[in-house]
């Protein structure tokens, strides 16, 4: 049986939260205690391949788009899709099976610059949750304990985040006045979720402030979102003095894999995925140890399958054996070069600020961010003039990096994607001019 909370981290209040949401689980007949104990068991006995053939069975059926498919039985005749195919065949990418305004629909926040909609049944969603749950086991977040969520928009409503016991932390605002605040609400807490640049901003001004470990009660962090550098681990632990566990996961596909305390790989969820490693310029497969596109294909996903989806970033895969059980791992992941913006006034603002709200910006296909020094940016964008608000778009720029940053708007006809396929969304020439210049 899943443990789901453990009392001796969790104080009263945590675990009636715990107990609570559980019980109104089974009342309400969500499912999600029930998806817990089958991804266990999916972890425990995989059952990948028959969950492939009839993910592939059941798109060839049901979606228009794989209908010259249907007779498809091996995973490696289906076609690679990306962002820029989906986009324009939407329609054909969703099940005749399901109605879609009884789906959930999701929007990317874009991290390759190219924010789009993709749509989830509510299985899929409950799986999701599921999964969530399940995997912060080893790290020893339970639902229900007090905790952070680094996010760069607010969506939850003030009920639901006194529910889910969750402060938030906006990456945005990283001033002296909001660090303090931060500092604060974490001695409360016993986990922090979120990008580890954040993370990492908050390690400093923690230990310049004099903090230790002793003064904080956390059992644990997690990483989502970027890469987690040497140099950031290194002075998160020394101040935090708790495990981290890094996650790679995706909106639109849900979490891929783990990298768990002290382990050196990342662990793919097979339980809902099946992770392939293709060539950078063809779509055969990689040898082992070969770095490649990572290509993800969505067991769980019926409304919207996602087969040999071509996510933007390299990895590379290698099979572990533990405890005589041949897993399947990725060495590391890449491709996902972020860097640290400043607002005119020297306030570090993270890039995600940028990538998240984009999301509300209708008509914009693509973009670029870059600042070219101290107080000039260039935003380049790839409109869609039926739908474009430039005036918009300045707005939220404005209210991220100050009404004093001079900002220009470039429209052009194209990015030009890195050797992954994404776009670097954000590029800031004023740090490799600095760092250019005392190299």
């Amino acid at each position: 049986m899943v443990r789901l909370s453990d009392s001796s981290i969790m104080n009263f209040n945590e675990v009636i939260r715990n107990k609570l949401f559980f019980f109104m689980d089974r009342v309400l007949k969500k499912g999600i205690y029930d998806q817990i104990t089958s991804v266990e068991e999916d972890v425990r006995n995989p059952r990948f391949e028959y969950k492939l053939n009839e993910i592939i069975s059941h798109a060839g059926r049901t979606v228009p788009y794989y209908h010259t498919y249907k007779d498809v039985a091996d995973i490696s005749q289906m076609p690679v899709v990306n962002k820029s195919i989906i986009r324009k065949e939407s329609q054909s990418f969703l099940s005749t099976s399901y109605a879609k305004n009884e789906l959930i629909k999701v929007t990317t926040s874009g991290s390759s610059g190219t924010p789009m909609e993709f749509y989830r049944e509510h299985n899929k969603r409950i799986r999701q949750i599921a999964e969530v749950i399940f995997l912060g086991i080893p790290i020893k977040y339970y639902f229900g304990m007090k905790h952070g969520f680094i996010r760069a928009t607010h969506p939850k409503s003030r009920l639901n985040l006194l529910l889910q016991n969750e402060i938030h932390i906006d990456p945005t605002k990283m001033s002296a006045d909001a660090l303090e605040k931060i500092r604060t609400d974490i001695k409360e807490m016993k986990c922090i979720i979120g990008f580890p640049s954040t993370l990492y901003e908050i390690a400093l001004y923690c230990e310049k402030k004099g903090d230790t470990p002793k003064h904080f009660n956390l059992v644990g962090l997690i990483c989502t979102a970027e890469p987690l550098l040497e140099k950031q681990k290194t002075v998160i632990q020394r101040v935090f003095g708790c495990p981290i566990q890094v996650r790679y996961a995706a909106e639109e596909l849900g979490l891929i894999a783990v990298q768990n305390p002290g382990s050196p790989f990342y662990r793919v969820n097979q339980a809902s995925f099946y992770v392939e490693i293709l060539k950078l310029d063809s779509d055969s497969p990689c040898e082992e140890g070969e770095e490649g596109r990572i290509v993800i294909t969505d067991l769980e996903a019926k409304a919207m399958p996602l087969i040999r989806y071509d996510t933007g970033d390299l990895g590379v895969m290698k099979i572990e054996e533990i405890r005589g059980e041949r897993i399947v791992t990725l060495s590391s992941i890449s491709g996902r070069k972020i860097e640290m913006l400043f607002s005119p006034t020297g306030e570090k603002i993270s890039p995600f600020s940028i990538n998240v709200k984009m999301k509300d910006v209708k008509g914009v296909i693509k973009f670029q961010f870059i600042q070219q020094d101290k107080n000039n940016y260039t935003m380049k964008v790839v409109t869609d003039e039926a739908y474009y608000d430039e005036t918009k778009l300045l707005r939220i720029l404005h209210g991220i990096l100050g009404e004093n940053a001079m900002i220009s708007i470039e429209k052009v006809n194209e990015i030009k994607p890195l050797a992954s396929g994404k776009t670097a969304y954000i590029v800031n020439e004023y740090i490799q001019k600095d760092e250019a210049r005392t190299s």
